[in-house]
């Protein structure tokens, strides 16, 4: 019996070879959609996954002021010894509930590594003065060496195999000696413990090299924990928080500290957007806009099939009846459906496998994603794709199996292509405005979403944008360095002081002079004159301050007026205290404060996500701050300025490669994700398009066939080609304006969630929604008014013939 049913199948998949053709494109790249939608849902889900403890690993974060920090500052800061901070450590462990801890901090510069004659430079340098509990409780996979030898004291080094490959040869696992071999690192010499596998991608830290050390260099450090099975996180947390407030009483009298808090390493990725995390987190609303997309191609692709097997069928009314006249059951036809639409889907899965593997490296390359290109390796997604293709198989069989597979033989006899007037059957109409509303929809968002990010990049941000390099020495040779770089040809100004276009960081307290209320939303700013030259800055400066004076923004300044009832400009010379929850013991002098020497205007120094809030930028003639330059030159002298600043860099001899950076690099990473989301939409868009092509190609070339005679007769009659194309595309312009309006609301609510990831956005104009309206009208008027040409520039005597 299954046999027949095949051979059957078979036999109508050829005879409607072009419509079989269509369907089978469409479902590949339906399915292809589901698994790249699929796939990327699970990657964003599985992050830190990989830990064979992840469920009892938690990441310790501290709530000051109103934020929250994913670092912990050491008790006594960047001044504490290696034994109080592996006080701190011990501390945290002999907390109750807590079996693990290890502290660690990841440095932004690149340092040289050496080995005998070979020196790379590589930067993701992670220093830890617990590698006991870095290596116990994170899974690192070892290739060379051995984890408990990292473990083992200091000075030990582990290098990631991308490391280890540039430093030794893509043949170092087969080298003799390297293990316990003596390394250089930024000057300093380590012991190789062991050579580790690359940090996966879906790991919410990375790292390319990992010391042991006695102390941590840094102000602070990141602290995991893992706790015991079975404990109780709250109490955990609880307990935790008692050992702290013992450990570091300061801390806990201090009026700004609320509490510690303890993160699941696993919900980190989507569930934690705190101050210095390490990546730029996942987004849930991204996800989501993602998944809809991916859903509603999935269902275009649905309809699709549907309806040419409707039609189909529909053709092949006399052949049933003919069937059933000889016996064959409703059972029967309709198991024959569905056989046929789930055979067809399944079928296309080999071809979505191949699709798959040669997509899947692009689009991990376009995300950043580690999704497997091999279909057969995810057995889990080659399981649901399966389920899906012979869902959709299902679904789309059903309206045949319904419509013809229920009617008596009688009927079917009775009635021909044209008689059963498949162009009538409201389930058909359905299924097509259901198409024109989801890419009506999504070509809607799509082109919001561009728009959103044109405004961006075109945005005027209040800073010179293009044509700044941030170039770093060690602090002794930085005068020397920057009068050196005045005197490159194309060199605006070299400067120093803060950067611009970065990650929010922490904000600071303050009050204005004769007002009790204390605020919370400052940033601090710093500059030399020189650095506000290079920056561009608009200032109510009239010339160059004589001694060190702080400017306001904008938004500070009317945030001002407004408390105290004056002018913007009226409040030079006013007083304002920075952290005024600080009394200096010896002098009694409350906060930190300064005199308003002037008004800059906003810039936006983070993303357009946040909205600007007051910044103070404190300029001074003589600043040193971290070894950073500010050069700003000419855009179109960039590469002679850039091999400039390499050769004067090159005769200080630094210990340290040259480390730049471009504020525009900088600024386009702020949006990396909002760019990556977009173009992923774009794409999903395109193949939204083209299905909704295929299906539109396939019903018309259908309806054309079955109106054949018709065309035949009316051009007999008299009827212009014109009228038969128009009489063709008359019903689409109904169902497109019925589409639109389902859309219109949909497509808003979707543009405006996205678009509300941004402080600073477009107004969406309405225009859009009727202007894709009209393109999707147009585009398909197109489509039908080439096959209904093609239809009504042949011979009406061969259309006659035919009954």
């Amino acid at each position: 019996m299954l046999k027949n049913y095949l051979k059957i199948a078979f036999r109508g998949y050829l005879r409607n070879r072009r419509f079989t053709f269509l369907n089978l494109l469409s479902l590949v790249a339906g399915l292809f959609v589901a698994y790249v939608g699929i796939s990327y849902i699970n990657f964003e889900n599985s992050y830190d996954g990989f830990h064979e403890n992840s469920d009892r690993i938690y990441r310790l974060a501290r709530t000051y002021r109103t934020q929250d920090y994913s670092v912990i500052g050491f008790p006594n800061w960047s001044d504490g010894t290696a034994e109080e901070q592996e006080r701190q450590a011990q501390t945290f462990k002999s907390s109750p509930g807590i079996e693990e801890v290890t502290q660690f901090i990841t440095s932004p510069y690149t340092e040289f590594i050496r080995s005998g004659e070979s020196q790379i430079q590589n930067d993701g340098i992670l220093s830890t003065n617990t590698p006991e509990g870095f290596v116990k409780m994170f899974s690192w996979k070892p290739v060379l060496g051995s984890l408990n030898n990292f473990s083992e004291g200091s000075r030990k080094a582990l290098l990631t195999a991308s490391v280890a490959e540039k430093l030794f040869g893509s043949d170092y696992f087969s080298q003799t000696g390297l293990i316990n071999s003596s390394i250089q690192i930024g000057g300093e010499d380590y012991e190789l413990a062991a050579i580790i596998e690359d940090v996966p991608v879906n790991s919410h830290f990375d790292f390319s090299v990992a010391l042991s050390k006695d102390r941590i260099d840094y102000w602070g450090s990141r602290i995991y924990l893992q706790t015991n099975p079975n404990s109780s996180i709250e109490e955990v947390q609880n307990q935790l928080n008692a050992t702290i407030a013992t450990f570091n009483p300061r801390l806990a009298a201090d009026e700004l500290y609320s509490q510690h808090f303890l993160q699941p390493i696993e919900s980190i990725h989507l569930n934690s957007n705190i101050l210095y995390e390490t990546k730029t987190p996942g987004n849930k609303n991204y996800i989501t806009m993602i998944s809809f997309f991916a859903g509603f191609i999935l269902i275009i692709t649905l309809f699709n099939y549907a309806n040419l097997t409707l039609a189909i069928k529909s053709k092949e009314s006399k052949t049933i009846g003919v069937r059933k006249a000889m016996g064959a059951q409703n059972s029967m036809i309709t198991t024959q459906f569905l056989i046929e639409g789930v055979l067809l889907s399944l079928i296309a899965i080999p071809f979505v496998g191949l699709l798959i593997s040669l997509v899947i490296p692009q689009f991990n390359s376009l995300m950043g994603t580690d999704i497997s290109n091999n279909l057969i390796a995810e057995p889990m997604t080659l399981v649901t794709l399966l389920i899906l293709a012979v869902m959709i198989g299902i679904l789309a069989s059903l309206s045949p199996a319904i419509y013809l597979g229920m009617r008596g033989a009688v009927s079917l006899f009775k009635e021909d292509l044209k008689q059963s007037n498949f162009q009538q059957f409201p389930i058909r109409k359905y299924l097509v405005i259901s198409q024109f509303v989801i890419l009506i929809a999504i070509s809607s968002v799509s082109l919001l979403i561009s728009q959103q990010l044109e405004f961006v990049e075109g945005k005027d941000i209040g800073y010179k944008k293009e044509g700044i390099l941030y170039a770093y020495t060690s602090p002794e040779n930085q005068g020397v360095f920057r009068q050196k770089l005045r005197q490159i040809p194309g060199v605006i100004a070299v400067g120093t002081g803060s950067s611009f276009g970065l990650q929010t960081f922490n904000q600071g307290t303050y009050k204005l002079e004769g007002l009790e209320t204390v605020f919370d939303d400052s940033n601090q700013l710093y500059l030399d004159f020189e650095g506000l030259k290079a920056y561009e800055l608009k200032t109510t400066l009239t010339g160059t301050p004589s001694a060190r004076t702080t400017l306001i923004n904008r938004t500070a300044a009317e945030k001002f007026a407004n408390a105290k009832g004056v002018r913007a400009e009226d409040l030079i010379g006013t007083q304002v205290i920075t952290e005024p929850e600080y009394t200096n013991e010896e002098t009694g002098q409350v906060g930190f404060p300064f005199t308003i020497g002037g008004i800059f205007e906003d810039i936006n120094l983070f993303s357009l996500h946040e909205k600007v809030t007051p910044y103070f930028l404190t300029l001074s003639e003589n600043l040193e701050m971290d070894g950073r330059s500010i050069v700003s030159y000419y855009p179109e002298n960039a590469a002679e300025v850039l091999a400039a600043v390499n050769s004067i860099y090159n005769e200080l001899n630094e210990p340290f490669p040259l480390d730049l950076e471009y504020l525009s690099e900088n600024v386009a990473q702020l949006y990396a994700q909002d760019r990556q989301t977009a173009d992923l939409l774009l794409y999903f868009n395109i193949i939204a398009v083209i299905l909704a092509a295929l299906g539109i190609i396939g019903i018309t070339i259908f309806l054309t066939m079955a109106r054949k005679k018709e065309i035949g007769i009316r051009k007999v009659l008299g009827a212009s080609v014109f009228s038969i194309i128009q009489s063709s595309t008359k019903e689409y312009l109904v169902l497109v304006g019925i589409a639109l309006l389902i859309a219109w609301p949909i497509a808003f609510y979707a543009a405006n969630s996205w678009l509300s990831n941004f402080a600073y956005r477009i107004d969406i104009n309405q225009f859009v929604f009727a202007s894709i309206g009209l393109t999707t009208f147009i585009f398909t008027a197109f489509i039908v008014g080439i096959i209904a040409y093609q239809a009504a520039q042949a011979n009406p005597v061969n259309s006659l013939k035919s009954e």
